[in-house]
């Protein structure tokens, strides 16, 4: 049957449009809307962290919750920061010497458009299946960014992203730097819920700084019936403690790079709009950043964790999941309690009481029994203990937290905390004693340096920083980094951790030493030392090693090894005229400095005499050299042997000095074709 053209164009049509369309990511599908854009993604069974790959803003990250809390199937496939269809809202500031830089690729967007941006060095990219890694440069300053998920401090789940950027010096002065991380914060479809610190529920602008910072923030639309519950942890586990954190509209945040114009009273509105918008801001004051120094900043965020029991007073309860010991000192922890009226009247005579367990106490001042006076219908109050205890080994403690109202039945919720031993590091450094030698060089070159770190205690070692610091004699190699970050360390693991020295100048033993912090450990330190032996110094004719035919050109090179101080050659070479001639005389690659060619003379060929005078090389400034002095071509004349000879050799270095080395001269052997 014939088909005509019009109708085989509208069929052609119609399946050119359903192709299309069936590529567009559906809005309702947040899997496909992280991945239908290109965004970066690792995720598990609770949540996902994605980060921008497009050309503006790019790096920028946000995370959603996947199945999120297994007893709530409400917080499935939820926005936790804001992201969807692709992540441009939230963004990290670095203050450096004034100046205020945004991590990642320039935008044209709302939020950081005026901004200064730096320069693109790798990433993002996923490694070792677990991390998604950016780097950029902003002149000294290298920064990456480090997307994990980790375990939360309230959950006990791997429900949490870990931040983390890594900053370092790479010049050679100081540098004063600072970072501001901002989260545009949201709850589902709710971009208005109350921040909840302690015993404040944040609805306007507020400001913590560190005097007052509380461990953990936690935000629900509703107790009773929470679609997601979000966390950020401030303090503990692997964050490192803001000098101040900031709760404002998102906008605020921004349209300001650094600062924030906090109104006290100001509501999370946006100017000049009527709909909530909130964002959180940590702010790392100034500090000096040394040359080849390192110093990371981490801050979690994800899913919190708070026991509910329903009912007409509901009651919700939250404090971590697992606390660790510190020798010599008291574990101090929250235990916070939100109540809710869900009844249609005013609760009247509302009590809390607070029951624990033997190895548990309040900190000083605080009651186990808090009355809140009569609750309106659908209000929420929050209350928070601070507890402590002595307890050094492995326990669990159930403590629990009861609400009654004289016109509403008691409710009561248990919830229970680990008591964890504390970390125990060790560090043994593996490396040779010596430096090794071959062909007159040091090999292998640069040298490695291991070192194991070790936790045999009952709790994570958090925020592991390995620093070495070699003395004099011993550098770190080109390009080397001081400090490694291995992060948290697990009861039970072993992390290795490397870095590369060469020597620097002079013979003899010199010092290194390692130096292991974390977070709720006392620093290690291992120092030893490594022997750097005197390599020989001299010059070389490298010749043929086998017979060369008759009529055929082949290389001499003059290599050096190991001149000390060396600026200036000037020399002769002598030769039998009646086996080989000179062809061409080159430049050495030692006589290719960064700045261009250095002054060189090739001399003049004389193979009548068998001679080749004055060549001459001088460098801008004197060295420590090993390479090629100069490259000589030779044409075999006739069968037989010569000698290849160094005549009126003068090596000078700084201010005319003699460079004093051993000469090895070389000789070739022609055959017959």
């Amino acid at each position: 049957m014939r088909i005509s053209r019009r109708r085989l164009l509208t069929v052609f049509v119609a399946f050119t449009l359903f192709a299309c369309i069936s590529n567009i990511p559906n809005p309702q599908d947040p899997t496909a809307l992280a991945a239908g854009y290109g965004n970066l993604e690792i995720s598990n069974q609770y949540i996902r962290v994605f980060v921008n790959q497009s050309d503006d803003a790019t790096g920028r990250f946000a995370v959603d919750s996947t199945g999120g809390d297994p007893l709530n199937p409400r917080d499935d496939n939820m926005p936790l920061v804001y992201g969807r269809p692709r992540p441009w809202t939230s963004y990290t500031t670095l203050r450096i010497d004034g100046y205020d830089y945004v991590f990642g690729g320039n935008t044209e967007t709302r939020a950081g458009r005026h901004a200064i941006y730096g320069t693109r060095i790798s990433g993002p990219e996923i490694v070792a299946g677990k991390s998604i890694v950016s780097t950029w440069r902003f002149g000294d300053i290298e920064a990456s960014q480090i997307l994990t998920i980790v375990r939360s401090t309230t959950t006990g789940l791997l429900d949490t992203a870990k931040i983390t950027y890594v900053v370092t010096n790479l010049g050679n002065t100081d540098h004063q730097v600072g970072v501001r991380m901002m989260l545009d914060t949201m709850l589902g479809s709710n971009d208005g819920a109350p921040f909840r610190a302690r015993d404040r529920a944040i609805t306007s602008d507020t400001v913590f700084d560190r005097s007052e910072m509380p461990r953990f923030v936690q935000a629900f639309d509703s107790l009773s019936s929470p679609s997601v519950t979000s966390q950020a942890t401030l303090i503990g586990a692997d964050a490192t403690p803001p000098d101040r954190v900031v709760f404002t509209n998102w906008g605020n945040l921004a349209d300001r790079v650094w600062d924030a114009l906090v109104v006290t009273g100001s509501e999370f509105l946006r100017e000049g709009e009527y709909e909530l918008d909130s964002a959180l801001a940590l702010f790392w004051d100034l500090e000096t950043l040394k040359p080849g120094e390192s110093r990371e900043y981490t801050t979690l965020y994800g899913m919190g964790g708070i026991s509910i029991a329903p009912g007409v007073l509901a009651l919700g309860v939250t404090s971590p999941a697992e606390v660790t010991s510190e020798k010599g000192k008291p574990i101090s922890f929250p235990i916070v309690a939100y109540i809710e009226n869900n009844g249609p009247t005013l609760a009247l005579d509302v009590n809390v009481h607070l029951h624990l367990p033997p190895g548990l106490t309040l900190a000083q001042g605080a009651g186990n029994r808090v009355s809140l006076g009569h609750l309106e219908p659908g209000e929420t109050r929050q209350i928070a203990w601070e507890v402590t205890s002595r307890i050094t080994e492995q326990t669990t403690l159930r403590y629990g937290v009861a609400v009654e109202a004289e016109n509403a039945e008691r409710n009561e919720v248990y919830r229970e905390v680990t008591i964890l031993a504390p970390p125990e590091l060790s560090l043994a450094i593996l490396a040779p004693s010596m430096f090794g030698v071959m062909d007159d060089m040091f090999h292998p070159y640069p040298l490695k340096i291991n070192a194991k770190i070790a936790n045999s205690g009952g709790a994570p070692a958090y925020g592991v920083k390995a620093t070495l610091t070699p003395d004099y004699g011993i550098v770190l190699a080109p390009s080397e980094r001081s400090s490694r970050f291995p992060g948290q360390i697990a009861p039970g693991e072993t992390c290795d951790v490397s870095w590369y020295l060469v020597p620097f100048g002079e013979a003899g033993a010199f010092d290194y030493r390692v130096n292991v912090d974390a977070r709720n450990t006392d620093t290690l330190m291992t120092a030893t030392s490594i022997g750097v032996p005197m390599l020989r110094s001299r010059l070389l004719l490298e010749t043929p090693v086998s017979p060369v035919e008759q009529g055929k050109f082949f290389i001499v090179r003059i290599l050096a090894r190991n001149l000390r101080g060396f600026q200036q050659v000037k020399f002769d070479l002598c030769f039998d005229p009646s086996v080989i001639e000179v062809a061409y005389v080159s430049r050495g690659t030692i006589f290719v400095e960064d700045r261009g060619m250095s002054e060189w003379n090739e001399g003049v060929i004389q193979n009548p005499l068998g001679l080749l005078t004055d060549v001459y090389g001088r460098l801008t400034q004197p060295e420590d050299i090993t390479g090629e002095l100069a490259t000589i071509a030779f044409r075999a004349k006739a069968p037989g042997q010569s000698h290849v000879l160094l005549r009126n050799m003068s090596l000078l270095g700084r201010e005319g000095q003699v460079v004093v080395t051993s000469v090895e001269h070389g000789s070739v052997i022609v055959t017959d074709k």
